[in-house]
């Protein structure tokens, strides 16, 4: 096996369903709306990486989603591309993310571990391109990870080594500004070192919405469906927010 074929990259995602995703932009999108802005994102980014030579894996929830997970790769051709998992039934995104860890350390055999990483994304961030993941991986070895810090406290994205113990993911407060503090902590409690790369953003609420719409002429080319979205809901600015809140 080559290196490449060492690395692997998670996208931890919700499989859009009304009402269960992204939450926090309803009251700008209503619950429809969400779903599909939710969607388009998720559409955009399996098809963005699925040309990186690596090892890929959707890890998806809900766990009865499966069906219609495999339906929707083979519908945009990428059944090929992505191995499809879903996520462990825990409450804890960091018992999900050690379930996912070992899953893919399971694919390669222990003593080629060494030259090995994974990458673990979520569906937000649109700032995130092949090349910074590709870089990410290069930057990484078994005594170092690498961070892209989120500016609300979180990360967008995280590479560790292929050996990492799965007690990197436990005792994180997640969803708060300390997470990527903590994150630090417990990769450093396992005698691993994090190089931290750019902030970067990600959509969580109507305010981060408004940020990439405005940025919209620099994401169009890697995030086409996500950005032809917004322009069915954003061009009516306070108009079209009104009639999804009152």
């Amino acid at each position: 096996m080559t290196d490449q074929q060492h690395r692997h990259l998670v996208l931890v995602a919700r499989f859009p369903s009304p009402g269960t995703c992204k939450t926090r932009l309803i009251p700008r999108l209503g619950e429809e709306g969400a779903c599909a802005f939710s969607l388009a994102a998720l559409t955009d980014m399996l098809h963005l990486f699925a040309t990186i030579p690596v090892h890929k894996t959707l890890l998806y929830t809900p766990i009865t989603a499966g069906p219609a997970v495999a339906s929707f790769l083979e519908t945009e051709s990428l059944q090929s591309s992505w191995e499809i998992q879903p996520q462990v039934p825990a409450a804890d995104l960091g018992r999900r993310l050690r379930a996912a860890l070992e899953h893919v350390q399971g694919l390669t055999p222990n003593n080629e571990w060494s030259s090995g990483s994974v990458t673990f994304v979520g569906m937000d961030c649109f700032d995130l391109c092949s090349s910074r993941i590709q870089q990410s991986m290069s930057l990484v070895f078994p005594t170092q990870a690498h961070m892209l810090p989120a500016r609300d406290g979180g990360y967008v994205l995280l590479t560790v080594p292929l050996g990492s113990n799965g007690t990197v993911f436990d005792r994180i407060a997640w969803s708060c500004d300390r997470t990527a503090s903590l994150q630090i902590i417990r990769l450093a409690e396992a005698g691993v070192s994090c190089l931290l790369g750019e902030m970067l953003d990600d959509v969580d609420n109507p305010e981060d919405l408004e940020r990439l719409w405005k940025a919209r002429k620099h994401k169009l080319n890697q995030y086409p469906r996500t950005i032809k979205y917004l322009e069915t809901v954003m061009k009516c600015g306070t108009e079209k927010h009104g009639s999804h809140t009152s």
